[in-house]
Formats: C-alpha cells, structure tokens, sequence
C-alpha cells in the first residue's frame, strides 16, 4: 500500500515557487504541488491514485478539475519552466555550439481505449502496433544538463481524418485498396475532391506530420532562447524540409542515415584494398551496397570514453540533401557487431567529434 503525501515534496516547495503567479488562487497552486509530488514519490503515477494519496484533500475530484477545466495555461508554465531551468543550470552548461537540442518520439503504451487520442501506433522494428500515446519530444543536452524542452502528441491522419468515410462518401464506386502504395496512389486522385468538402477538409487540417512537429520545436527552441548549436534526430527526422529550416537558421545537424539512403557515386572516390580507384556503374548507390565495398584497412580506430569504435569516413552529396559527411561505425575495433552510419552537414567535423555528439542523444533514448 503506498504512504499518502502529508504535503508537497521539499524540492517541490522550493522550486515551484517560481510559476506561483501563474495561478488564480492557492488552491490551485496547491493542486499543482500535489501534481508534481505525486510524478516524483509514487510508483503508480495515475491521476486516480495521486488524488488518492493526497491526505488534505476531502473531495478527490480536485485534481481531475484542476487538471480538465481550471484557467491556467499550459504554454505559460512551460515557458517560465524552460527559463527557471536555463538560469539554474548557467554555471553548468557548455558552449551554445558544443549544446544539443535532441528531438524523437515515443511511445506511452496504454491498455484500455478510453484515454483521449489514444491510437494504434507503428513500433518500429517490432511489426506491432500497440494502442498508446505517440507524444515527439524535444529535449536540452548541454553536458551534464539535460531537461525536457517540449512535447505534443502525434496524431494519425486517419484518427483525425475519417479518409475511408469521405472516399465512400464522394467516391461510392471506388473500391478502398488494402496494400500502402495503392492506397497512397489513391490518396493522389481523391484528396484534392474531399478536402472541399468543408466538414472533412477542417477535420484535415488539425493533422500534422512528425516532421512538422519537429520543426516546430526547433523553432520553439529558438524562440525561447534555448542556446543550442546543434540538433539531433534519429532518420525518421532526416527530410529536406527539416534541413532547410535547420539550414536557414543557421544549426548544425547529426542523425542516423538510412541504409537505403541514396549517394551520388561522382561526388566520391572510393578505393580497394589494393589502393585502386573503385569504378561505380550507377549514378546513384545505396549505403547498403557502399558499405561492403569499403576495405577493412580503410576504417580507423575511433575512441569515445572506454569504447573504441572501427570508423570509416567521406564527403559524399545526398539527393535533397546536399553536400555531407558520412561516419561507418562498427560497434568494434575488430569491425564485428553491429554497423551505423551517421550523418552531418559539417564536413569539417572528425569522426571522433560526430559520434561523440550523437552519442550524448542516447539518454533521452533510455528514459
């Protein structure tokens, strides 16, 4: 049975101070107290059973209410939670260029259906699709400081867009395909007709992509003055529209490459074992296909804290990407294990200094 909470947590007291005039009264402020108390001291963290726990509070509602309908605004207190966060950490962080802004997505599993915009959700590399929240995040990574910058839910297109129904609806005749290129072929011939219909084009519009939301907190982060010179992202994230805006506003980038990404073959040189030039027939080949064809002496022993790595390097152009380096790491010296290659718009940078960026991203892949 777990112990009820007499009163907030001292570090709670000590620091929630600070988001006080955000609140109306101090009975909500109170309420948010609790909130974060129970967060941080229960191992069962349901609103049910904070409000449970909270001994002073005679009516069990209070928090629900406090949480579904009370005035005070969300974007507000983060935005003082960001700047509270950045002013106490000053001492600590490391150069704005040397500071990462980390964005991904997750997963918050759920087990019944009831929880608003809950979803069945693709989990990558399992071929499950578990009934959850998809929240992308963006997080702070400045050395030993680390903290939460933003979070919104991912929406499916089809939870918002009831597409079956407006295909029946404007297109009786048309039989819905079951295989994903068909019915993205179809996507193509029908959206433009429904998306007049007012009902269904307003629905339409509340959707946004993953990529959107990640270009979203990136902008989020500037405007909030967030000092970070570099953003990284797994590949899903990895698209022209997130590196223009990148570009644009002037961040460097580090993320996971796609083995089926494609490299332009002119924009390289690649060399045998015997230190003769490798003729590529195609204008185009795969990391897949390049990998194989690099020769073990050309990779180099990279050491990042006690790990040692066998890297491979080059400057290679991406379609739609431009001109980047790539790193091959194998997960030993020996070359044995797992390889991944990363991806960076600076050229200049070592290996050693790529891998050890993306490397700090790993924390908030383990939380």
């Amino acid at each position: 049975m777990e112990l009820p909470m007499v009163a907030p947590a001292p570090v709670v007291t000590e620091h929630a101070a600070v988001c006080r005039d955000l609140f109306e009264n101090q009975c909500q402020f109170r309420h948010f107290q609790h909130y974060l108390t129970g967060l941080i001291v229960l191992p069962h963290k349901s609103m049910a059973n904070i409000a449970r726990c909270v001994l002073e509070s005679a009516d069990k509602t209070n928090l629900s209410r406090f949480l579904s309908e009370t005035p005070w605004r969300e974007d507000a207190l983060n935005r003082r939670r960001i700047r509270f966060m950045l002013q106490q950490t000053t001492p600590h962080r490391r150069r704005r260029r040397e500071s990462l802004l980390a964005i991904d997505d997750t997963r918050c599993e759920h087990v019944g259906s009831l929880f608003d915009d809950v979803d069945r959700h693709d989990h990558h590399g399992h071929r499950t699709y578990p009934l959850a929240h998809h929240p992308v995040t963006s997080v702070y990574v400045s050395g030993p400081v680390r903290f939460p910058v933003g979070l919104r839910l991912y929406r499916r297109s089809e939870e918002l867009t009831p597409w079956d129904a407006a295909v029946a609806k404007h297109f009786p005749d048309i039989k819905l395909p079951t295989k994903t290129k068909a019915r993205n072929r179809l996507h193509t011939q029908v959206d433009p007709v429904w998306l007049q219909d007012p009902e269904f084009r307003a629905r339409h519009e509340q959707f946004q992509t993953k990529i959107a939301r990640a270009i979203e907190w990136v902008e989020e982060a500037i405007r909030r003055k967030v000092p970070c010179g570099v953003v990284v992202f797994d590949a899903w994230y990895l698209a022209e529209d997130v590196v223009r805006v990148l570009a644009r506003r002037r961040k460097d980038w580090s993320s996971v490459l796609k083995t089926n990404r494609l490299l332009e073959t002119a924009s390289f040189q690649l060399r045998d074992a015997n230190g003769w030039t490798l003729k590529l027939p195609a204008p185009h080949i795969a990391v897949e296909e390049l990998v194989p064809l690099i020769p073990a002496q050309a990779y180099r022993p990279v050491k990042i804290d006690e790990h040692t790595y066998g890297c491979f390097t080059l400057v290679v152009r991406i379609p739609t990407l431009g001109k980047v380096r790539i790193v091959v790491s194998c997960e030993h010296e020996s070359l044995t294990g797992r390889w991944v290659v990363l991806v960076t718009n600076r050229v200049d940078w070592s290996a050693a200094k790529i891998i050890s960026l993306y490397l700090q991203r790993w924390p908030t892949e383990i939380v």
